[in-house]
């Protein structure tokens, strides 16, 4: 089972081709292609919490605002969205403790779960993330900061979900205006997106917290998103000097999920990821909306969106809001551990699904598609700008005694489970390999 499992491949094949050479073996020349596969040989799992606030439940601060505004500009309208749920705002705390965040993020972390965690940095205009939250004590913010940074950034990346997702701000008074983040802002003025997207970043760089990409609140962006790709990659390089930022916009429910890849500069080793989310958020958004682990993964392991997108081997991305998973007696959060427990099982000896970072999955799609690979004989040369770990190739037809890159001899392994970043592994058809690709130039030298 194990080295069939090993044969199968992620969103095709990056073969060995450029620098003037042809796709040929190792040693006999022959036209078999070098492939780059999934991460070793691992399908991504990946966890996206958005809607998460330092100190704030955003829910109850966006239903309370977006009910005012109907009342103001559409009182004949009927509610929508989290709206319907305004008869249950006493049943919503408007904060959610610190405590809870690190208790959360501690059990992440035990559980190996990995993925993007949003830190919105002006919380429905609350209060700025840098300056505090008038009517909050002072200490939950540090707590809450402390939580975020010494715990949750370990295994997520942290991110802006812009700047107050809901309504949008007004930069040069900082006063809300009528319009929303989610709403107008879908078909945002693209001489203003750098300039907001920046400042998101920048306040949460004010704290310390150099971020990875940015999500977008609701629809943000998604009817410009060439020029909202553009705006995040250049915020990203002025906040951050990071020139390999993503960003997560779109969710796909009814086909197989990609990582697209926007304004690639090969030269200078720039481009920026788009991270899909594969299933809808069934842990129960707000903490009373549809909260269903087998919509997810059933008991039998077979049905649900998640087996369907590994049986691809596809990214799989799954996408919750963090109020559920505190609010209505932490409804979410057991949801989460019912739905990590099925993935357990699925996958009980860690040989099929790798959960990563949102940057991680980001990292690697860039290196599958944008290095170069080349054959000569008995050596495989990859050159790239664009950095990864664990990067896993298979080189079809070889078994080899022997395998160096750059002339670090990496170890023999027998099984798919001991398959590491820094290993190599023979099978009947086959050898495939794994180390962490640097920019430059890496070689390969193989020995059989």
């Amino acid at each position: 089972m194990a080295d069939e499992l090993t044969r199968r491949r992620f969103l095709g094949t990056a073969t060995a081709v450029g620098m003037g050479l042809s796709r040929h073996s190792l040693a006999e020349q022959a036209t078999v292609p070098v492939t780059v596969c999934n991460p070793l040989l691992r399908t991504p799992l990946s966890l996206i919490i958005d809607d998460s606030c330092p100190v704030i439940n955003k829910a109850y601060y966006w239903i309370q605002q977006r009910h005012d505004w109907r009342l103001r500009h559409a009182p004949d309208s009927k509610p929508s969205g989290w709206e319907v749920h305004y008869d249950k705002l006493d049943r919503m705390p408007n904060t959610i403790p610190a405590a809870f965040a690190a208790e959360w993020g501690e059990w992440c972390g035990e559980q190996g779960i990995r993925g993007k965690y949003s830190m919105v940095p002006f919380p429905a205009g609350v209060g700025r993330i840098d300056r505090g939250f008038p009517g909050f004590p002072e200490q939950e913010l540090k707590d809450w900061l402390r939580a975020a940074k010494e715990i949750i950034w370990k295994n997520f990346d942290l991110t802006p979900e812009m700047l107050t997702h809901t309504r949008v701000v007004d930069l040069k008074t900082w006063e809300l205006t009528d319009q929303w983040e989610q709403g107008e802002w879908v078909d945002p003025p693209v001489d203003k997106l750098t300039e907001y997207i920046t400042t998101a970043m920048q306040l949460l760089k004010n704290v310390g917290i150099a971020c990875e990409g940015v999500t977008s609140p609701g629809a943000f962006g998604r009817r410009k998103e060439m020029a909202h790709a553009r705006a995040v990659l250049e915020a990203a390089l002025q906040v951050n000097n990071n020139p390999r930022p993503f960003y997560f916009m779109n969710m796909v429910m009814g086909a197989m999920p990609g990582v697209p890849l926007w304004h690639v500069d090969k030269a200078r080793g720039r481009a920026i990821a788009s991270i899909v989310g594969c299933a809808g958020d069934w842990f129960g958004a707000t903490g009373f909306d549809v909260a269903d682990p087998d919509l997810f993964i059933a008991a039998d392991l077979q049905g649900g969106r998640l087996p369907a997108v590994l049986a691809q081997e596809r990214p799989c991305v799954l996408v919750g809001h963090w109020p559920c998973f505190y609010v209505n007696e932490r409804i979410g959060f057991k949801v989460l551990k019912e739905v990590k427990k099925r993935l357990d099982a699925y996958d009980p000896d860690r040989t099929k699904t790798i959960w990563m970072k949102n940057s991680e999955i980001g990292h690697y799609w860039m290196a599958k598609e944008l290095s170069e690979l080349s054959v000569n004989g008995s050596e495989c040369r990859v050159r790239t700008q664009f950095p990864t770990a664990d990067f896993t190739l298979s080189l079809p037809g070889r078994a080899a005694r022997r395998v160096q890159v750059n002339g670090t001899d990496l170890r023999q392994v027998r099984s798919q489970r001991d398959f590491r970043g820094g290993t190599f592994r023979v099978t009947d058809k086959e050898t495939f390999v794994a180390f962490d690709l640097k920019q430059g130039d890496m070689v390969l030298s193989i020995t059989q």
